[in-house]
């Protein structure tokens, strides 16, 4: 990192959900800086989250996390939104901590498996999607990318909208290419979500996402669904006619027989 593009990102809406957090900064935070800001955030095993030089870890990541709080936090644009969406969803990256660390007490010595490989996942490449009309959901679903980005895009912001949750799909978005995709986290809310403001909203899918997760309700990847994201109304500068029948990027719902 060696510019803090602040201006990009207010004007950028996939960083929505950390611009409060980005525009605490004029440059790229160091540790000391890290050391002033964090929110008070403490792990399910009762430390307090701090952002620290990956030097000074002495075991497994996610255990270093649980028990002692000490999040290994490179000086470099992925491990830095890393730390931004601690801060964004706190309840929600201590739950996906937690979730990491059960799983790894219970088979200490297995693979990692499908409710570890999900939670990363979604922690890497995730989206939260709240939605208030099923309809929506089901388009996105059955792959239908037209209807849900065109013929659908006032609704983007009304009835459903995708926020980013994972840390490196925010890396992706300094420098979007085509074929990107996320997966995404489905929350059913009301239509008076969409009324309130963004940290409101922020707040709310934070405490309903971490509480899915204390319930168990992610068991595997399949469970989260595909998002070719620059499909969003304005999240990608040529929103044409030949972008949208893309199906290399937009594509198909397999069809099985």
């Amino acid at each position: 990192m060696i510019s803090w593009p602040l201006d990009f990102f207010r004007n950028t809406p996939a960083f929505a959900p950390i611009l409060p957090f980005l525009s605490r900064f004029s440059r790229p935070p160091s540790h000391a800086d890290w050391l002033t800001v964090s929110e008070h955030i403490v792990t399910e095993g009762g430390a307090t989250v701090r952002f620290v030089d990956p030097d000074s870890i002495t075991q497994y990541y996610e255990l270093e996390i649980y028990q002692l709080g000490n999040v290994a936090t490179r000086l470099n644009w992925h491990d830095t939104f890393n730390a931004m969406v601690w801060q964004s969803y706190p309840k929600t990256k201590v739950a996906l901590n937690a979730l990491h660390y059960h799983a790894m007490q219970h088979s200490p010595n297995t693979t990692r498996g499908a409710l570890r490989d999900a939670a990363t996942l979604f922690d890497e490449c995730g989206f939260i999607l709240p939605y208030s009309n099923p309809a929506l959901l089901e388009l996105m679903i059955q792959h239908e990318w037209y209807e849900l980005f065109v013929t659908q895009a006032q609704s983007w912001g009304r009835e459903i909208n995708a926020l980013v949750f994972g840390h490196a799909t925010f890396e992706n978005l300094l420098a979007p290419f085509i074929g990107l995709t996320g997966k995404c986290w489905p929350v059913l809310v009301d239509s008076a979500f969409f009324n309130l403001d963004f940290p409101a909203q922020r707040q709310h899918l934070d405490h309903v996402i971490a509480e899915q997760i204390h319930q168990g309700w992610l068991q595997r990847p399949r469970q989260l669904p595909p998002l070719p994201y620059l499909g969003i109304p304005q999240w990608w500068p040529q929103q044409d006619e030949a972008f949208y029948r893309n199906q290399a990027y937009f594509r198909p719902r397999r069809t099985t027989g």
